[in-house]
């Protein structure tokens, strides 16, 4: 019975598709010069005629046992591939002995078949097996001592070659299926991370909305004062359940000016473009500098996709009161038509709509317009300290 680690490897190989075929068969190519040695021999008709068969038949039972490994047969396949192994095991043994000693390099073939059909706890045995009735074989058939040696030699080379890439190729799939989970566990553990901060975050206060606006609802016809004071507390309740998922949120995507700024450079010079990075060293609370960081990446994508220009200047510095960001272009110019200004309603496009929604949380403003001398200016302004 196959281990999992054997059944991963199976099904690994059988996703490589016909291109897995290549290599192992490349070996049949090999068969060739026995071939045309059996074809030339100086021998009775129907012995070479036999010596030939025997060889075809051969050549075709390891192509099958290969295919079969590669590719699968269903349920019967097991047993195929045992009888294609038995059978290029009897076709070595009687060709080595009852033709000529020199077919023992078959049972190279059949070390290798030995790794393609044993479960990992059985393949060296098979392969010394093998090279048992090399050497066996060989001199049964009236090979000479070096002769037998270096059938036997070859054999466990080639037979030790074969486990040990058999061992490589599962122990690389073992280390991807491990990539995998290691991967999946990540993302589960992160999803139920970001539940229990939702769920301790607004499961406290949600109830306490749920409840206050239930009794300001009782209290509107006979007591509208009381009504009046519910209702103020459940909005600011609901403002403060509003901030606390928005700082719990932006803990988990929350750019650096720095980070973005190098990644703007990296993009734009793929791209073809030359950046000019202009900057000044800024100290901004993180949400002014994430809200920069966010026009940085927002203005650079847009030159990147947009704008067919040759240059941009990225600039970064402040003024007495505010943190600025300023991105100019070369280009074509005219994809937002006039300048706008936030709020969001008023800017063109998924991405500065995206961009002037951020921006309002920390009462920050952006234009973006063509410029009458050609290409394109993105500015954002933030107060130095977040509201």
């Amino acid at each position: 019975m196959r281990t999992l680690a054997d059944r991963r490897l199976l099904g690994a190989h059988r996703r490589w598709g016909p291109f897995g075929l290549v290599a192992p068969l490349v070996w049949v190519i090999f068969l060739v010069f026995p071939l045309a040695n059996a074809i030339g021999h100086d021998a009775p008709p129907l012995a070479r005629s036999l010596s030939i068969a025997a060889a075809a038949l051969f050549v075709l039972a390891f192509i099958g046992l290969v295919v079969a490994f590669r590719s699968g047969w269903g349920a019967d396949r097991g047993r195929v591939m045992l009888a294609l192994y038995v059978l290029l095991v009897a076709i070595s043994v009687v060709l080595t002995i009852a033709d000529r000693p020199g077919w023992a390099f078959l049972f190279t073939y059949c070390a290798a078949g030995t790794t393609l059909l044993a479960s990992a706890s059985l393949t060296f045995p098979g392969v010394a097996a093998c090279t048992l009735l090399a050497g066996l074989t060989s001199a049964l058939g009236g090979a000479k001592a070096g002769a037998t040696i270096g059938f036997v030699v070859s054999t466990a080379g080639i037979g030790l070659l074969m486990l040990l890439m058999r061992d490589l190729r599962l122990r690389n799939e073992e280390l991807s299926a491990a990539r995998a989970e290691l991967a999946r566990l990540a993302v589960s553990q992160e999803r139920e991370r970001f539940a229990r901060d939702l769920h301790d975050l607004l499961g406290h206060t949600l109830s306490v909305i749920a409840l206050k606006a239930d009794l300001a609802s009782r209290l509107i016809a006979p007591r509208p004062a009381d009504a009046e004071r519910e209702i103020d507390e459940v909005q600011r309740v609901a403002r403060q359940a509003l901030g606390e998922v928005r700082e719990a949120v932006s803990g988990y995507r929350r750019p650096t000016l720095e980070s973005e700024l190098e990644g703007a450079r990296v993009a734009l010079a793929a791209a073809g473009i030359h950046a000019d990075v202009q900057t000044t060293p800024l100290t901004t609370d993180p949400a002014v500098e994430a809200a920069l960081a966010w026009a940085v990446r927002e203005g650079a994508t847009n030159v990147i996709r947009h704008s067919r220009a040759s240059r941009c200047v990225l600039r970064v510095g402040a003024s007495a009161s505010a943190a600025l960001v300023e991105v100019v272009d070369d280009g074509v110019g005219g994809r937002g038509g006039a300048t706008r200004s936030a709020p969001a309603t008023e800017t063109a496009g998924h991405g500065l709509a995206g961009l002037a929604e951020r921006l309002e949380l920390v009462d920050g403003r952006v234009e973006a317009g063509a410029r009458p001398e050609g290409g394109y200016r993105l500015a954002v302004s933030v107060p130095m300290t977040a509201a």
